[in-house]
């Protein structure tokens, strides 16, 4: 075991800098940045509900879909991880990213509270440690199911830790970006960019994060959730936090330099 996690260790080490090309040169398709999109939840896993009846898992996917046409309307190859109400495996998510060799990874989730009047919006980056909010991470990492035990997956878990970890400074200003534009643009309150060890976000070789965009247990943000302008206001919000994120890393963008995981 020991000789094998030397091995994969290396392979590990041979991510490298690159310089990211501009969203909107010409060229081929796979030259263009890629950005996958991860509606929470979906099938038999419906996530928090609102006072009138939306589901999370509902709202996260219409969101979604209008996140992945704004992005590819600004240049940018996106695609989301699921398209209908399915479900999808939390630790299956950002090994799909990994397979796509996608240069960004957002998992989109509405945020639930027993006191009705919480709201706003909350962008995190993964924790190795206990992180914050922990009845948020419960909530969202409910769905995990058993995690890895033999001695293979253990192997591949230090690596999934060791894979966000080269990116958790990136990732740090992706949820900066993303949530000063919901400020500004979508209007949500602010709550801050937080650190929470999310499953989700495991195993992402590239920057990810987890936007909490509003709270959907507050009737009034419900009410914004269901509204079609609201969401593409959200959606707005997100494409510009990406924009923002990539020119302030003026092509120092860390990008794979050897295939991603299969």
């Amino acid at each position: 075991m020991i000789r094998l996690l030397s091995l994969l260790l290396t392979t590990f080490s041979l991510l490298a800098w690159g310089p990211a090309p501009n969203p909107g040169e010409a060229g081929p398709r796979s030259s263009r940045l890629k950005i996958i999109v991860d509606p929470g939840h979906g099938g038999d896993d419906a996530g928090a509900r609102g006072p009138k009846g939306l589901k999370e898992k509902q709202a996260a996917l219409d969101i979604a879909l209008a996140v992945v046409q704004k992005l590819r309307g600004a240049g940018f190859e996106a695609a989301s991880t699921r398209s209908e109400d399915v479900f999808i495996p939390l630790w299956d998510r950002a090994k799909a990213a990994n397979a796509q060799g996608a240069d960004l990874f957002i998992s989109l989730h509405l945020n639930a509270a027993r006191a009705r009047s919480a709201r706003g919006s909350e962008v995190y980056f993964l924790s190795l440690g206990e992180g914050d909010d922990a009845e948020v991470v419960a909530t969202e990492n409910a769905s995990a199911g058993q995690g890895p035990g033999s001695p293979d997956t253990i192997v591949a878990s230090i690596l999934e830790d060791l894979a966000q970890k080269a990116f958790l400074q990136d990732s740090e200003r992706l949820a900066v970006a993303i949530q000063g534009q919901l400020n500004r643009l979508a209007g949500i309150k602010e709550r801050g960019v937080k650190q929470a060890p999310f499953i989700v976000l495991r195993g992402a070789a590239m920057p990810a994060v987890l936007v909490e965009v509003a709270f959907i247990s507050n009737p009034k943000e419900e009410a914004k959730l269901k509204d079609e302008a609201f969401r593409a206001r959200a959606a707005e919000a997100i494409t510009q936090g990406v924009r923002r994120y990539f020119a302030e890393a003026n092509g120092g963008v860390r990008r794979k330099a050897v295939g991603g995981p299969g």
